[in-house]
């Protein structure tokens, strides 16, 4: 693969009669939270799950991190495989992942990402394989992920309004306000598993799980959500504690050198232009009208204006390409209503 060099440890875990599962952990820059992202490897080299492969992606880091984790890793990896993967530059959050989706054993029933500020705990892909496994129309599932050092949510999915705003009703309650599975729009890109079969069917191709040229560090997680639901594969977060999160502790740091907002927005648009959402000229409207009255810079308005006109030509791409997305086909969040009241969305 152009870019792309590594080594893999091949000193295998116990095989059982246990699904084949591939986990890809995504390194960039992380050298100023060092601590948190070995702690997260060697949590994830010690899942209590007999029969995963861990595929560790370097985007390019050239602040030292990419060594210290190699040397990390060469010490800790004794007993599970892991495949390390480094790249001759910053591909991107899905770009990153989408080589590891191609690397992974084609064997693999489920994939899933571990973002590298994410603690998991040792049972959960263990909880997470088990509820796949009992509900074959589930193509996408998570657990509940906690702040760090707290019993607070971080992530337990998310939910999108026809204009895809994003709404995160759990984040910031106890964890044990979520007592049964629940439907969500999408599952949060934090640590989610997927169906192999089912990100194939929704996406008509095996080459990759995230659409890297659009989606490329926001929204990735909600377009491949909103495309299992076209393809009738449910999302789900299940009452299970999953791990704990140091949130955007390794992107946090680079928001201006990537362009963040700028993301945010035309992924947004983009994805919008894609739906038969019937509240997607309000939301333009509603954009073009605070770019407008903004009291911001006319640099700052000028980049707000180009990713408006980059989101309708990349999201007229992707939509001759994938089709139109029927938004009514995922549970939506409709304004007003309350965080209590989600009965509905309760797994039968």
């Amino acid at each position: 693969m152009s870019g792309a060099r590594g080594w893999r440890i091949l000193a295998g875990a116990s095989r059982e009669q246990a699904p084949m599962v591939s986990l890809f952990w995504i390194n960039y820059n992380s050298i100023h939270v060092i601590e948190y992202v070995k702690r997260s490897l060697d949590k994830l080299l010690a899942l209590d799950y007999p029969n995963y492969e861990v595929i560790v992606v370097d985007n390019g880091s050239t602040d030292g991190s990419r060594e210290i984790l190699e040397e990390h890793l060469r010490a800790v990896a004794r007993s599970q495989e892991v495949r390390f993967v480094k790249l001759s530059r910053n591909f991107g959050f899905t770009g990153g992942a989408n080589i590891a989706y191609r690397l992974r054993d084609r064997g693999s029933k489920y994939v899933g990402i571990v973002n590298n500020d994410a603690i998991p705990r040792s049972d959960y892909l263990k909880h997470l394989v088990d509820f796949m496994e009992k509900h074959d129309d589930v193509g996408a599932v998570q657990g509940i992920v906690l702040r760090m050092n707290s019993f607070r949510i971080d992530s337990a999915g998310g939910f999108v309004d026809d204009e895809l705003r994003v709404y995160f009703p759990f984040v910031g309650k106890h964890a044990k306000i979520i007592h049964k599975p629940i439907y969500v729009s999408y599952v949060e890109g934090t640590m989610p598993l997927y169906r192999v079969e089912a990100i194939k069917r929704a996406l008509g191709e095996d080459n990759s799980m995230y659409v890297s040229a659009g989606f490329l560090y926001y929204l990735e997680d909600v377009f491949l959500s909103l495309m299992l639901w076209n393809h009738n594969y449910k999302n789900v977060v299940v009452p299970v504690i999953a791990g704990e999160h140091y949130r955007s502790a390794t992107l946090k740091k680079y928001r201006t050198q990537i362009r963040l907002d700028y993301y945010r927005l035309r992924n947004r648009l983009a994805l919008l232009h894609m739906t038969n959402s019937r509240g997607k000229v309000k939301a333009i409207l509603r954009i073009l009208r605070g770019i407008y009255l903004s009291k911001a810079g006319f640099k700052e308005r000028g980049n707000r204006l180009k990713a408006l006109f980059d989101a309708l030509r990349l999201g007229e791409q992707l939509r001759r390409k994938y089709g139109v997305i029927n938004l009514y086909k995922a549970p939506l969040w409709r304004v007003g209503l309350k965080e209590t009241i989600l009965s509905w969305l309760t797994l039968k």
